[in-house]
């Protein structure tokens, strides 16, 4: 049961990653648009909305590799909770800093959170020594 646990969380993580990671890379007017940003397409606004995108592309291969290597699972869900908690946590620190988001970005958020926290309890317990019996 657990190993299934974490194939679903690593899995949602992947597509999140990979989802978002590319809209960040490939089209950030578009992704900024959805919620209702105008970017400034000066080179280096768009170098700076881009970089991020790689490190969240970063993290759909990390979760993908511990997808289809089982010792790399725990590394991977540590991985998947690390850069969805940091996600969620930022934008947790800026509610009270700049005020309430478009209810798409709350929406990402409680999905860092929830999915992040679930990768950390996943990595936790894969961390345990388990007890078998002769």
């Amino acid at each position: 049961m657990r190993n299934l646990a974490a194939k679903t969380a690593l899995t949602l993580s992947a597509i999140t990653f990979f989802a978002i990671g590319s809209l960040i890379v490939f089209a950030p007017a578009f992704l900024f648009a959805m919620n209702g940003m105008v970017l400034d397409p000066a080179p280096a606004m768009m170098s700076e909305v881009r970089a991020p995108g790689i490190l969240v592309l970063l993290g759909g291969l990390v979760a993908t590799a511990g997808l289809v290597n089982k010792t790399l699972e725990r590394p991977a869900l540590l991985a998947s909770a690390a850069l969805l908690l940091a996600y969620g946590i930022g934008r947790l620190i800026s509610l009270p800093l700049d005020g309430l988001p478009p209810a798409s970005l709350q929406a990402a958020a409680a999905v860092e959170l929830g999915l992040g926290a679930w990768c950390a309890v996943l990595a936790r317990r894969a961390g345990l020594p388990t007890f078998q019996t002769a």
